[in-house]
């Protein structure tokens, strides 16, 4: 499909989480019709809480088989974005339950999908279906292209699964998929993992909690691009309006900060002046982890983010205060 969305019953599975609940905003303000299908044990209400009123939720677990069906029925567009993502420490021995508890997921939304037939699906896949030893601005690459990132290992599979799947089952029924594959998302809406909390959320809550030094995973110079939860989901609605199924596109910009510019970053924002260490014996991933824009700027002419990425951590530092003060 091509168009508007206005008026149109779009359902998002994993809409109580960070780029779901503020993809349910961006749809919202256009006037679609919005079903959030998630069982909250990673997402939260209270994301969804200040659109109470103008959405349909229905509380689903889509690890249970058959559970799909019902939950996207009547459905015209579906947003396929639940999985269970954490940081960069969680994958060790655990790979495998991560790989199944995808796959089970992955399984039951495209069994549904195929059976009813909605006007567009899009499927959120990651940046961690990329190898490690790619070059350090990483282009659309081929889906079996090597291992996919080691420190997300069986993440990585999980979403190369997902992604060869909805290729067969979009060839099989014609239904028109958009393939995406976000870079380090991040916003205020995110739902603290403990010590399997992603690097943002974690260092935040470092500098706030007033830890002296902050301890910094790796040697601090790895370099990452980010953007903001809120710009993630506009990209992914104008893909779907635009039509898009010319192959997988990199939610991501080329430009990198290092992990040491992203702390003294926090610090500025929340007046903290800690010394800061690299503790090297910690896992930092692949060093360099930036996208190429090309294709995004072809399917998204003109796209520039919204939020610089130092308001984005001044609202990460107000979700501290709201999460933890």
């Amino acid at each position: 499909m091509s168009g508007s969305l206005q008026g149109r019953t779009c359902a998002i599975t994993g809409g109580g989480g960070l780029i779901g609940s503020f993809l349910v905003d961006d749809l919202v303000a256009r006037g679609a019709s919005v079903v959030v299908v998630d069982d909250f044990s990673k997402g939260r209400r209270a994301n969804l809480a200040h659109q109470a009123e103008a959405i349909e939720i229905r509380e689903v677990d889509l690890e249970q088989a058959g559970s799909a069906l019902d939950a996207l029925e009547g459905c015209e567009i579906v947003f396929h974005l639940a999985s269970r993502a954490f940081g960069v420490g969680h994958g060790a021995g655990r790979h495998w339950e991560i790989l199944a508890h995808n796959e089970a997921i992955t399984n039951n939304v495209l069994v549904a999908v195929a059976r009813q037939r909605p006007d567009h699906v899009l499927i959120t896949s990651s940046s961690c279906v990329h190898r490690d030893d790619g070059p350090d601005t990483v282009g659309e690459l081929p889906l079996f292209d090597g291992e996919p990132e080691m420190a997300n290992w069986g993440y990585g599979w999980a979403k190369r699964f997902l992604e060869q799947k909805a290729l067969v089952v979009a060839r099989e029924t014609g239904i028109p998929m958009t393939l995406v594959r976000p870079f380090n998302i991040f916003g205020e809406r995110y739902a603290w993992a403990g010590n399997s909390s992603q690097a943002i959320p974690m260092l935040v809550k470092k500098v706030m909690d007033g830890e002296d030094p902050v301890i910094m995973w790796g040697s601090g110079e790895q370099r990452r691009t980010y953007l903001h939860a809120s710009d993630c989901a506009a990209i992914m609605r104008s893909l779907v309006e635009a039509g898009w199924t010319d192959g997988p596109v990199n939610i991501g910009l080329a430009e990198t900060v290092t992990v040491r510019e992203l702390v003294e970053t926090i610090c500025r924002v929340a007046g903290r002046s800690p010394e800061l260490i690299a503790d090297t014996s910690k896992p930092e991933g692949r060093f360099v982890k930036s996208s190429d824009p090309t294709r995004l700027m072809q399917a998204v002419p003109g796209f520039k983010p919204s939020l610089s990425f130092e308001e984005g951590i001044r609202r990460m530092t107000d979700w501290y205060r709201q999460e933890f003060a």
